[in-house]
């Protein structure tokens, strides 16, 4: 069985996550780039995982998570 690679470090703080965290455990910032774009009735959303740098979602150009954290 092939073993998971590392998560990258929190961008904040640079501490090396755990590989099941979803949130830093030092400074609380989020470890997933994610696309914001909500789903509603038009548009069924988009939860599209990004590059750490960045800022704006590479499928449908939505702000990331990070840069609506102001970790960018």
């Amino acid at each position: 069985m092939a073993e998971q690679p590392e998560k990258e470090p929190c961008v904040r703080c640079g501490h090396q996550p755990e590989k099941s965290d979803k949130y830093c455990v030092r400074c609380g910032a989020p470890l997933v780039n994610r696309c914001t774009k909500k789903r509603s009735p038009l548009h069924r959303g988009c939860s599209k995982v990004n590059k750490q740098d960045a800022a704006y979602c590479a499928d449908c150009g939505e702000p990331t998570l990070f840069r609506e954290s102001g970790l960018l």
